[in-house]
């Protein structure tokens, strides 16, 4: 049986896995990387689609789809994860999912997002408000599709279109006692995530945020 320093936790913007050819390379990939829990985001599965996970993930599939095939998010946490689900919140619209559970005796809440492409504060100000209403630790991750230090996380060094986004997640992570781990990690580091072809330039739009008293773990 795993314990918590033996998850590993990622996160991957798939841009869709109706092929099955690509899902059956990207589990592989997952099994290569030895991830027990994985965050997927524009999985473009509808509900009928979700048994084509099933059959080959090797654990829990939870998800959140929309009525077309867009959007989406999914989390698989694998077998050997004894992760016990307590309560669960699905965005219908397919752009966030909460889960709310234990891993042996620590309490904890798996949240992944697909965050809209657009400057739009009321969609992290409404899923931080769903968000606070569950105790125990938080994971939130995902496809923020914003950038929280344009002078780290945007190659150009400057510009920021989300600013009103950004002041929301900001926020919230003093209120909720947040970090971005990666960053906190890596202080000085610049690595990027996403190639915008309109700006021409790379920038970091994928995080984890947890809680600051996980930070040693």
């Amino acid at each position: 049986m795993a314990n918590n320093s033996e998850i590993k936790i990622t996160s991957w913007n798939i841009r869709g896995l109706n092929n099955l050819v690509k899902l059956k390379q990207i589990l592989g990939k997952l099994k290569q990387m030895k991830s027990s829990v994985v965050f997927l985001q524009e999985t473009h599965l509808i509900k009928d689609d979700i048994g084509k996970v099933t059959k080959r993930w090797p654990g829990q599939v939870h998800y959140a789809s929309f009525t077309s095939r867009a959007r989406g998010v999914m989390i698989l946490i694998h077998k050997s994860i004894p992760f016990q689900l307590k309560g669960q919140c699905i965005d219908p619209s397919g752009r966030y999912i909460i889960l709310n559970g234990t891993i042996l005796t620590t309490q904890i809440n798996l949240i992944n997002l697909y965050a809209p492409n657009e400057d739009d504060p009321n969609f992290y100000q409404n899923l931080f408000l769903t968000i606070s209403s569950y105790s125990g630790n938080y994971v939130i991750g995902g496809d923020f599709n914003c950038v929280l230090n344009p002078s780290y996380d945007r190659s150009s060094g400057i510009g920021n279109a989300h600013q009103q986004t950004q002041r929301v997640i900001e926020k919230y992570m003093s209120d909720l006692n947040l970090t971005e781990i990666w960053r906190y990690l890596n202080p000085n580091k610049k690595e990027f995530s996403c190639f915008s072809s309109t700006y021409k330039t790379f920038s970091r739009i994928d995080y984890f945020l947890i809680s600051k008293r996980s930070n040693n773990k």
